[in-house]
């Protein structure tokens, strides 16, 4: 049952709010609307909500080229909500993806796990293209990870990462840019916060022994793109870096993120995603992670 419970609380939390959500209006024509006393105006939002639940499966019974039996699968939830007025904006995006995966007749292991809040204000300046933006973000995960989530007979499992452990949290004061509608430029400076709740896991990512918080200043940059590659298929993806300005730049940390979203017809959708990042706390190499998804995709309200 401990397996299944990032599943479940993911499930849950996605069906409690998705009624709420979905019983949304849609925003008023500014040009139209009337304000009704004693309401909220919500004309100055938009929102959007979206899941997707993908899977894969595959059995063998004396089948001679052989094979393995599999099963894997994947939910996700984006939900992005977006107020401007004036001059003024704020933006909330969260993200949150898990997925498990059996081979054969072992258990089911962690195959994908993400829990990403962002949230920005800004205030454009003259020139429309330039804004003064505040952000706080935060990322973890649901789950437990292992350094061998399938181990030989009579291995312990090494437990590496949890919820909470590790976390991070940061501060953004800087200036955006944005030349055209799909490209931006963002920096300025910065505080980031590493929080492991677990102390066992501490040194695994850059804090002293029994230490389980950790901050640091420094400098963000971030570069995103989207893009609506063809009629049905949409690119959108970012490279963020933050540098401690105590460490040389070569120990910058980095995230370059690039997903492509293709939607075959109303309910079902294939998605790629590539990831590439380096945080030298963790390991001194890049990290790399690739996914391709098949499954059902709904949007309960936005584009």
């Amino acid at each position: 049952m401990k397996a299944y419970a990032p599943v479940i609380t993911l499930i849950a939390i996605l069906f409690a709010v998705s009624p709420v959500f979905a019983q949304t209006e849609p925003a008023p024509n500014p040009d139209t609307a009337q304000p009704v006393p004693g309401e909220v105006d919500t004309s100055n939002w938009e929102r959007s909500l979206r899941t997707s639940l993908t899977g894969t499966q595959a059995t063998y019974k004396n089948w001679s080229q052989g094979g393995t039996d599999n099963l894997a699968i994947l939910g996700t939830t984006a939900y992005t909500s977006e107020y401007s007025k004036d001059r003024y904006g704020y933006i909330l995006d969260i993200n949150l993806r898990y997925g498990q995966t059996r081979i054969g007749d072992g258990d089911f292991i962690k195959s994908d796990d993400r829990i990403r809040i962002r949230n920005q204000a800004s205030r454009k300046f003259r020139d429309e293209r330039l804004s003064a933006i505040f952000n706080v973000n935060f990322e973890s995960q649901f789950d437990k990870g292992y350094e061998n989530p399938i181990p030989d007979e009579g291995e312990e499992r090494i437990l590496i990462s949890r919820f909470m452990a590790p976390a991070y949290l940061t501060e953004v004061l800087g200036l955006s840019y944005k030349p055209v509608e799909n490209l931006r430029f963002e920096g300025g400076i910065a505080m980031k916060q590493t929080i492991v709740t677990d102390t066992d896991l501490s040194t695994r990512f850059g804090l002293e022994e029994g230490e389980n918080f950790r901050n640091e200043a420094g400098l963000s940059l971030l570069i995103g793109y989207e893009r609506r590659i063809m009629e049905n298929i949409f690119y959108s993806g970012f490279v963020e870096t933050f540098t401690n300005v105590n460490r040389s730049l070569d120990k910058s940390d980095m995230l370059f993120v690039n997903e492509i979203t293709g939607q075959i017809n109303r309910y079902i959708s294939a998605n790629v995603e590539f990831v590439l990042a380096y945080d030298s706390d963790i390991i001194d190499e890049l990290q790399i992670k690739q996914i391709i998804s098949l499954g059902l995709n709904y949007t309960f309200f936005g584009d």
